[in-house]
């Protein structure tokens, strides 16, 4: 028998796919066409998530509605192949150095405009 989550449990596992997803509370509003306050609510737990935001913030977050009732780690992050080939490759470093450096060179070309 599967496990009732309360307001809180679906609260904190919204605010953990809003962040993989790299989205503010702001953005996700936006999506679903509420306040960014009203996301704050359903983060604490203080308002339910109803069956059409539950819906429609899976939607927004591009994962299943099931990973909001699934028991461990699902993750919202789904890697293409140049993504799991990278993190292939620097988990096999095994100079903290190196993958220090890596992050490095990462962190100036991620800020980069083009």
């Amino acid at each position: 028998m599967s496990k009732v989550l309360d307001n809180i449990e679906i609260g904190q596992k919204l605010r953990e796919f809003r962040l993989q997803a790299g989205l503010t509370q702001e953005q996700l509003a936006e999506r679903l066409g509420i306040t960014f306050q009203q996301v704050q609510k359903y983060e604490r737990g203080a308002t339910k998530l109803n069956l059409v935001k539950l819906q429609q913030a899976a939607e927004a977050l591009k994962i299943p509605v099931s990973a909001f009732f699934e028991e461990g780690n699902f993750s919202a992050f789904q890697l293409n192949p140049n993504e799991k080939k990278l993190l292939t490759l620097f988990r096999a470093i095994r100079s903290e150095r190196y993958r220090s450096s890596i992050l490095d060179i990462v962190d100036g070309l991620a800020k980069v405009k083009d």
